[in-house]
């Protein structure tokens, strides 16, 4: 990886000292981001740990002050990439998006630099400004360090169009995800890979238009006491059911009456039990955890952005790897999965209990969706949930769920992935006008890979 040099041999000392000052001239209180002292001193050397205050904010703001209202990655991002697909020597574009429009000649290396927690400001390779959107952007000369802290800053030589300075320098603190050389492990679905869903404890079909549509073979194989799935099911489509109507199925059902008592599908439900168990720990199920060195999503994250924003926020991006959370994971938003121009990385999400997207508006209404960018699929994303998952209204949801129980589609939710209940234990399956799709099943949208 290329080495970045440092722009200056000032003592750090002697920065605190200036720092100290700085941060008394723009006073403290509201805001979400740190504020900084005046000058381009900051340009020149990262401060040292503990000289940004969160939380500080300037106290001279108005209408026509500009001011910093978005960045990419935002701050307190816990797993931004290193690198920009597309940009040349593998660098990284980091943006600012401006409140006004600003005067291009004073956005430049001095006005807005990144340094990693602890080090010397980088020497981008540019620094650009595009009067249509107001977005400033950095962009490195080199990929940034994995699992590294940075911080970037926009300083009072950055002037709006009218000429007026940003009232306070800006600063925001982000950390790179922490990328393992050999990336998250396959999952091995065995027999089970075929199916679009399975269910251990029957189907309920919600009577509604458009009808629910299932492209893939779907495996029941009720436990002990679920018996309603236990009526005449047959290759050309007969669905047992414990309510509501049968789905449009573009596949087959196997059952313990179809085609051999059982055989195929209680093996079916083995596979797919050694699968959920393969990503579990040995604590036991139906925990979820640290499978191959796990980075934490800490407790009351929720994942995602405003759908369609540009802006990115705290959880919002993921590189391959694997993830896990002690409680649960919701989805509320725009999640985006950058497979890293890999066709083949895995992304593993465990969750000790409920794993979820949180309801929508249908049509272009704000709703959840996942996004898979640079060659990530489908097929290999896994959510484990611990217990049970839900997806809620107008959910686009990616990736396969294997539930250790019940797993419940809202109306208007879709699924590219295969949605298995009943993992570990007794799992019902609740559909509402869904479609569920196989990735590669021929009846399935081009799109679910």
């Amino acid at each position: 990886m290329k080495t970045f040099e440092n722009l200056s041999g000032t003592k750090p000392v002697l920065l605190a000292i200036a720092l100290s000052a700085l941060l008394a001239a723009c006073g403290g209180g509201g805001g979400r981001d740190a504020i900084l002292g005046t000058g381009n001193l900051l340009s020149v050397l990262q401060p040292p740990a503990g000289a940004i205050i969160p939380g500080a904010a300037c106290t001279t703001a108005g209408v026509t002050i500009p001011t910093v209202t978005a960045t990419n990655p935002s701050n307190g991002n816990q797993f931004a990439s290193t690198s920009t697909t597309g940009v040349a020597a593998g660098g990284k574009h980091i943006t600012a998006t401006f409140s006004l429009p600003m005067n291009a000649a004073t956005i430049n290396a001095s006005s807005f630099s990144l340094a990693p927690q602890g080090g010397a400001a980088l020497v981008p390779a540019s620094v650009s400004y595009n009067a249509t959107t107001s977005v400033a952007t950095l962009t490195t000369a080199a990929p940034l360090l994995a699992n590294t802290s940075y911080t970037g800053v926009i300083q009072k030589g950055a002037s709006s169009a009218a000429g007026t300075p940003v009232g306070c320098p800006y600063a925001w603190t982000f950390k790179t995800a922490a990328v393992a050389a050999a990336g998250a492990p396959s999952v091995n679905l065995g027999r089970a890979a075929p199916f679009g869903i399975a269910a251990t404890a029957g189907v309920t079909n919600t009577p509604t238009v458009p009808v629910t549509t299932i492209n893939g073979n779907v495996v029941l194989d009720p436990v002990s006491g679920a018996t309603c799935n236990l009526v005449p099911i047959n290759a050309s489509g007969g669905f047992g059911l414990c309510g509501g109507s049968p789905p449009v199925l573009n596949g087959q059902v196997i059952s313990p009456l179809f085609p051999d008592a059982g055989a195929t599908s209680g093996a079916i439900k083995s596979d797919l039990m050694a699968a959920y168990l393969s990503i579990t720990p040995p604590a036991g199920p139906p925990a979820a955890g640290s499978l191959g060195g796990a980075t934490p999503i800490p407790a009351g994250t929720t994942l995602g952005a405003p759908t369609g924003s540009a802006q990115v926020q705290g959880d919002n991006y993921f590189v391959p790897g694997v993830y896990q959370s002690l409680t649960s994971i919701m989805v509320t938003g725009d999640l985006t999965l950058d497979g890293l121009g890999d066709p083949n990385a895995v992304f593993i999400f465990q969750s000790s209990s409920t794993v979820g997207a949180a309801a929508g508006t249908p049509g272009p209404g704000p709703h959840t969706r996942i996004l898979l960018i640079n060659g990530a699929k489908a097929s290999n994303v896994f959510w484990q949930a611990g217990s049970s998952a839900t997806l809620g209204t107008a959910a686009e949801w990616q990736g396969n769920i294997l539930a250790a129980a019940d797993i419940t589609m809202v109306t208007g939710a879709t699924s590219c992935g295969r949605l298995f209940a009943g993992a570990f234990t007794s799992g019902a399956f609740v559909f509402d006008s869904n479609v569920v799709s196989v990735p590669g099943n021929p009846s399935a949208p081009a799109t679910c890979q």
